[in-house]
């Protein structure tokens, strides 16, 4: 009886690997068409969109000449346009000869007039897809979308994939935001969020062979400095690299980064000081109806460079350093409050979300149905305190004898 349920189990493995081998929905690579960037603009007639892809190529071979420079193409490029998103997404397999793929994408690219005009349709499109990652970072460019896609990022290639290098360096001068799809799609579908998204813009770069002759090749890289502001979907306008770090250090994003000062005790030069561990609290509370608010600035800092020399000590010179650090935090954020509030009067900044947390009876008896009035007229008052620890260079300063 034994001998017989052993056969049996052996005759069911064998007729199972008959049945189960293989994947049902199984997609040879060489039949996709991997997209590692996109960007998105308007078309050439109304209601319509352009969407141009930079796709890998799996299958590109590069051989190298005599003079070391590498050949072969490492991706491919389309445009189609379309209806809507999708309507040109499908449309670009009549040109590219492979189904598109979005499992690998990492950035996607909004032109300038496509953004002003709205980015619902956009965001509605790619958090429908699922083979979208969610953490995808999205951007607004100065100018068409797809200039963006054919440029240089930093020293990598292909463009697609070294933007991810590009974005995680982001922090180490917090003069952009973070800004992802998730991110982007939450604020939309928060009755009073407005998105910030940062901003890509085209420079020129200078590529230098290693060959004998040196030659030197220009071409346009992309930089990532600056944000785009929005009131809902619709871009309103720029904030400079400096407006957006004063930004920044509300949003609890310049966790690490340098901030130089000008120390006019010895001859206004310049001290760089790093911070480090920095944390942003913001407290709100509501006097006669208007809520003010009280943001203050803590971390650590380290002095990293110093142009002059002192007679001062080290202790001397890290507290005046201090004062300093923290006198131009707070001016840039008071420099980037003033333009929100101002230029723009659009809630960026997730104040309203406080307002309701902290003071939720006042919310609720009306603060909320007049936010957007009432945004404008806040009282911000700020301060920081960066403690500085320790110094990279020399405990004691060079003295002047």
């Amino acid at each position: 009886m034994r001998k017989i349920r052993m056969l049996y189990l052996l005759l069911f493995i064998i007729f199972s690997t008959f049945i189960f081998s293989g994947c049902w929905d199984l997609r040879e690579i060489n039949e996709l068409g991997l997209v590692t960037a996109v960007g998105i603009d308007k078309g050439n007639s109304p209601n319509r969109y352009s969407v141009t892809v930079q796709i890998a190529n799996p299958t590109s071979q590069k051989s190298s000449d005599n003079k070391g420079s590498q050949q072969g193409n490492e991706v491919w490029i389309g445009t189609e346009e379309g209806a809507s998103l999708f309507d040109a997404v499908r449309k670009l397999v009549n040109i590219s000869s492979r189904r598109i793929m979005w499992a690998h994408n990492n950035v996607i690219i909004i032109g300038e007039s496509m953004a002003k005009e709205g980015i619902i349709p956009i965001v509605d499109y790619f958090t429908h897809n699922p083979e979208l990652r969610l953490k995808t970072a999205i951007v607004i460019a100065k100018g068409e979308a797809k200039n963006y896609i054919t440029a240089k990022v930093g020293m990598e290639s292909p463009s697609g994939v070294s933007f991810i290098f590009l974005e995680g360096y982001r922090a180490l001068t917090a003069e952009s935001v973070e800004s992802h799809m998730l991110e982007v799609s939450t604020e939309l579908e928060n009755e009073y969020g407005n998105p910030l998204i940062s901003e890509v813009s085209l420079k020129e770069a200078t590529m230098q062979s290693g060959s004998e002759d040196s030659k030197k090749k220009s071409s346009e890289t992309i930089e990532l400095s600056g944000a785009a502001l929005f009131k809902k979907d619709k871009m309103l306008g720029w904030l400079s690299p400096e407006e957006a770090r004063g930004v920044s250090w509300m949003l609890n994003e310049t966790d690490d980064t340098v901030v130089t000062v000008t120390d006019p005790e010895y001859g206004n030069k310049n001290v760089a000081v790093e911070t480090m561990n920095v944390r942003a609290k913001i407290k709100s509370e509501v006097i006669n109806g208007i809520p003010h608010f009280s943001v203050h600035i803590s971390g650590k800092g380290k002095i990293v460079e110093e142009d002059g020399t002192t007679s001062q000590s080290m202790s001397e010179v890290k507290e005046y350093a201090e004062k300093l650090v923290d006198k131009k935090i707070e001016d840039e954020i008071k420099n980037s409050m003033e333009v929100v509030q101002k230029k723009y009067g659009v809630d960026v900044l997730g104040f309203a979300a406080i307002v309701h947390a902290q003071n939720k009876r006042e919310w609720d008896n009306g603060l909320k149905y007049k936010w957007q009035e009432i945004f404008p007229q806040i009282t911000v008052i700020v301060s920081a305190d960066i403690n500085i620890q320790s110094s990279v260079l020399h405990q004691q300063p060079m003295k002047i004898f």
